[in-house]
């Protein structure tokens, strides 16, 4: 195998396949590249079994073939030669790279060896706009679990039907749904739970630029077509719960706040809240919130009021300062309404204006109020 290629787009998309290498395994080979030359272009892969990264660059192919070659050590070498083209001279299993200064020589493993790589179906793509999906991650993802005895709710559920689409994430403790009714998943109606590394390593692809983003459904993967890159993905086998079930429809209290206000005032109070709980108090009461917090170990005690729209009982709950503020960074600008009932049960969170307040919807639980 022989070419040549420009430095700079080798490194870019070196820093993206090696986002699916494994750092720890058992098998060699996926610590490895899978690098080949065809035609006018350079395909650069890699996997870990579960989450796979093809990337496509034009270079100069003067003798066709394929090896691997260990990722870190290539990227690296790679990221500090000089701005200038590369020469890559392939012998059996030793890549020799030649620039104007200097020649640098790695061994690598058979290409044979490598996993090959999921195949999903070319027919059938649905093109979505890249700010849609980035948008519907973006607003989810924070709330997937990271309890790996409950695999399905390590993944993110994307709903497809004839009314539109959504996405759902939830662990337990918080829960956060988008949806959108201008686009779906053409030719796909039901569930499939995808993994979040996946999803956030489209995103990241994605960028800034404003493109489609090719969809395509397998039985057990899913496939993202992002420029000239492809990312596919196993599934996660669900079934996946019944989310709607836990979402309340009857909370008969109404906290509207502005967003940006309310963020800033739970960040500051939480600097002074318990180190393992982050408990933040909201204190409710006739156009009133009052945030407070304490931490014994440091005799620490924070308190702020915070102007409001609130009518009906006083009402005293506690968050995770945390989730407060994971899911409050999804709501841009403008009033968010709370919709709650108790100091032990579910709140319901929404845009305050009624256009929106169905096109994401959050879910948090309190946290039991230390005496």
């Amino acid at each position: 195998m022989k070419f040549t290629v420009n430095r700079d787009a080798l490194a870019e998309k070196l820093q993206t396949v090696l986002s699916v290498v494994s750092t720890r395994t058992t098998l060699p080979i996926l610590g490895n590249i899978l690098i080949s030359a065809d035609s006018e272009q350079l395909e650069l892969a890699a996997t870990d079994l579960d989450l796979s990264v093809l990337c496509k660059i034009p270079a100069k192919v003067t003798k066709a073939g394929t090896t691997t070659i260990p990722a870190r050590t290539f990227a690296e070498m790679v990221r500090e030669l000089p701005d200038e083209d590369v020469a890559v001279n392939v012998t059996g299993n030793r890549m020799e790279i030649k620039t104007g200064r200097g020649v640098y020589k790695i061994s690598g493993m058979p290409a044979e060896e490598f996993p090959k790589l999921p195949s999903v179906p070319e027919t059938g793509e649905n093109l979505i706009p890249g700010d849609q999906l980035k948008s519907m991650v973006q607003r989810t993802t924070y709330a997937a679990s990271v309890d790996p005895t409950r695999p399905a709710l390590n993944g993110i559920l994307w709903q497809s039907n004839g009314e539109g689409m959504s996405m759902v994430a939830t662990d337990g403790h918080r829960l956060a749904r988008v949806r959108v009714s201008e686009n779906r998943l053409a030719g796909h109606e039901g569930d499939v739970i995808i993994p979040p590394k996946a999803l956030s390593l489209v995103i990241k692809i994605l960028g800034e630029e404003e493109t489609d983003i090719g969809v395509t459904l397998g039985e057990k993967n899913i496939m993202f077509h992002v420029g000239d890159t492809v990312v596919t993905s196993r599934l996660i086998e669900g079934p996946y719960p019944n989310y709607q079930q836990v979402i309340p429809s009857s909370n008969d209290k109404q906290l509207t706040v502005d967003a940006a206000t309310l963020m800033a005032g739970v960040r500051r109070v939480a600097v002074l809240s318990n180190s393992l709980t982050h408990q933040v108090r909201f204190y409710l009461s006739n156009d009133k919130l009052e945030l407070s917090a304490a931490n014994q170990d440091i005799g620490g005690e924070a308190k702020e009021s915070l102007p409001c729209q609130y009518k009906g009982d006083d009402l005293e709950v506690g968050y995770n300062a945390n989730y407060i503020l994971d899911m409050l960074k999804n709501y841009e600008d403008g009033d968010v309404t709370f919709e709650l009932a108790t100091s032990v049960s579910a709140g319901v969170v929404h845009s305050a204006k009624e256009d929106q307040k169905d096109d994401y919807l959050c879910l948090i639980m309190p946290l039991r109020l230390a005496e």
